[in-house]
C-alpha cells in the first residue's frame, strides 16, 4: 500500500493539479495564446479555464475569439494540458454577454411593490405588469397586522395603506453589454443561452469534447440580482399547480412578516417553487446537454456562503449541486472561513458519488498573499472534502482596466510565478493521496435552508 502511494504521488497526474482561471482580458492573439500555454505547464498546472473577463477586445464568441481559443487548445494537446471552457462573457453566467437578452422575453424578472396614495394615475410603465392590489395594515415598518387583496379602485380603511405589487423586467446595464441578465427561471430563455453559447463551442471544438476538453464552468448563476424578489411569468401557475391556491393572494407575506407568526407556509412554498424552477430550468438543462455532448459540468453559485444569501440568490445551493459533475464553491479573500459552504458542497458530492469538488479560490487576496496562504486556504478546504483548485487568477494581459481585476495574479506579472510549481506539486500529491482513501462520514446534519425560507420575510433578512 505505502509503496503504491509513494509511486503515485511522485509525479501526480494532471487531473489532480490546479486549473487556474485564464483571464482572457485583451486583444487575443493565437501565437501569444500558444506561448502562454507553456507557462501553465512550467507552473505545474494541469490546465486552465478559458475565461472571458474585463478588458476582452475580441467580440465574444466571434471568429477572432474562437481562433484564439483554438490555438490555445491545440497547444495544450501538445503539452498534455487540459483546457476547460467557460460559459459567459465575465459573470454571472446566463446572458451570453447580452447576446441572449437582446430579446426582452428572456430578460430577468423581479417582483416589486410600491405604496400608492391614489390609484387613478397608476399605469404600468414599460416592462411592468401589475399582479395584484392590497390593503396593508402595518404593526411597524416591516411587520403586518393583516393584509387583504383588493381591486385597483377599492378604497382602504384609515388604518390601511394601498400597495401595488407588480412584475418588472430587468433594466439594461453596461455590465451586460447594455443588455440585462437572464430569466434563469424560464426554461425557454435557458434553451436560448445553450444554443448561443454551448452549441457555438460544440460547433468549433466538439471533436475535443470528453478528451482534451474535459468540461465547462458556469459562474455564479442566480435567480435574482439586487434587493428584489425573484420572479418569472410562469411562477404563479407553477405555484398553483403545486399547492392548489393562488400565490397572487398572498404576495405581501413574501415581503413582510406577519405579527405573532414565526413561520410562513406561503414563503416556504414560494421559495420552494422558485428554487425548483431555477435548478430545473438552468442547471438541469445545461447538465443534460453536457452529458449528451461528453462534457463535465462544473462551477459554483452566487452567494452560496450563508443561508440567507442563498435564499436571496439561488434558493438552495445543495439542490443545484445534484446537477453538476463537479460541484463547486467560491472562496474570496484569505479572511472568509466558509466551512459550511465547503461541507454542503462535499456532502452532496459524497451522497451522489461525485469524485471531484471544485473551489474557485484565492480571489481578492491581494498582491502580498504568500505561498503560505495558498497552502493554508487549500489545506482546510481539502480537509473538508474539496479537492480541485481553480486558482483565481492568471492574466493574459495587464493592459488598461485588465490590471485592476481582482488580484492576485499568479501568472507572469508575479515575479515568483516560476516557483509556483512547488505549490502545485504539493496539492497534486495531496489530492492523489486522498483519492486512494475512502471518505468516512458518520454524523448526519440536517441543513436548515427551508426553515430560513419560512422564518425570514424578504424585508427582514439579516
Amino acid at each position: 500500500m505505502i509503496e503504491n502511494l509513494l509511486s503515485r504521488i511522485e509525479n501526480p497526474r494532471s487531473e489532480y493539479r490546479g486549473f487556474p482561471f485564464y483571464s482572457l482580458n485583451a486583444d487575443l492573439k493565437p501565437d501569444e495564446m500558444r506561448r502562454q500555454a507553456h507557462i501553465f505547464k512550467e507552473m505545474g498546472c494541469g490546465g486552465f479555464f478559458l475565461h472571458s473577463r474585463v478588458g476582452l477586445e475580441n467580440p465574444y464568441l466571434g471568429k477572432d475569439f474562437m481562433d484564439a481559443l483554438r490555438a490555445s487548445i491545440e497547444e495544450c494537446e501538445k503539452l498534455g494540458l487540459h483546457p476547460w471552457l467557460y460559459d459567459e462573457d465575465r459573470w454571472p453566467s446566463g446572458a451570453a454577454g447580452g447576446l441572449v437578452t437582446k430579446n426582452p422575453e428572456y430578460r430577468m424578472r423581479h417582483l416589486k411593490a410600491e405604496k400608492v396614495s391614489s390609484s387613478d394615475s397608476i399605469q404600468d410603465h414599460e416592462g411592468e405588469l401589475t399582479l395584484a392590489w392590497f390593503a396593508l395594515d402595518f404593526a411597524d415598518q416591516n411587520v403586518l397586522k393583516s393584509y387583504r387583496r383588493i381591486q385597483k379602485d377599492d378604497s382602504v380603511q384609515p388604518n390601511e395603506q394601498k400597495y401595488r405589487f407588480f412584475r418588472e423586467i430587468d433594466h439594461q446595464r453596461s455590465w451586460f453589454n447594455d443588455q440585462t441578465y437572464l430569466d434563469t427561471l424560464n426554461p425557454e430563455a435557458v434553451q436560448e443561452f445553450i444554443r448561443v453559447t454551448h452549441e457555438a463551442y460544440y460547433h468549433e471544438f466538439g471533436s475535443y469534447f470528453g478528451n482534451l476538453v474535459p468540461g465547462i464552468f458556469t459562474d455564479e448563476p442566480t435567480y435574482q440580482q439586487g434587493n428584489t424578489l425573484p420572479w418569472t411569468d410562469k411562477l404563479p401557475s407553477e405555484y398553483e399547480k403545486n399547492y392548489g391556491e393562488s400565490l397572487l393572494d398572498y404576495l405581501p407575506e413574501l415581503l413582510y412578516s406577519i405579527q405573532n407568526e414565526e413561520f410562513s407556509k406561503i414563503r416556504l412554498q414560494y421559495f420552494n417553487t422558485a428554487t425548483n424552477l431555477f435548478y430545473h430550468s438552468f442547471m438541469k438543462q445545461i447538465y443534460d446537454w453536457c452529458r449528451e455532448h461528453h462534457l463535465k459540468f462544473t462551477g459554483h453559485f452566487l452567494c452560496e456562503d450563508f443561508l440567507t444569501s442563498q435564499t436571496r440568490c439561488t434558493g438552495s445551493a445543495m439542490r443545484g449541486y445534484v446537477y453538476e459533475d463537479i460541484p463547486g464553491m467560491d472562496l474570496l479573500t484569505e479572511h472568509r472561513m466558509l466551512f459550511d459552504a465547503a461541507k454542503q458542497c462535499s456532502s452532496v458530492a459524497h451522497q451522489f458519488g461525485k469524485e471531484f469538488r471544485i473551489t474557485e479560490t484565492y480571489g481578492c487576496t491581494g498582491w502580498d498573499f504568500p505561498f503560505f496562504g495558498h497552502k493554508a486556504l487549500g489545506d482546510w478546504q481539502y480537509a473538508l472534502g474539496i479537492n480541485f483548485r481553480c486558482q483565481h487568477l492568471a492574466w493574459y494581459s495587464m493592459k488598461g482596466e485588465a490590471k485592476r481585476d481582482y488580484p492576485a495574479c499568479i501568472f507572469e506579472p508575479s515575479p515568483w510565478y516560476k516557483k509556483y510549481l512547488y505549490v502545485e506539486v504539493y496539492f497534486a500529491r495531496l489530492c492523489e493521496a486522498l483519492h486512494m482513501g475512502v471518505e468516512q462520514r458518520s454524523i448526519l446534519v440536517i441543513h436548515p435552508i427551508e426553515s430560513t425560507w419560512g422564518v425570514f420575510a424578504w424585508n427582514n433578512f439579516p
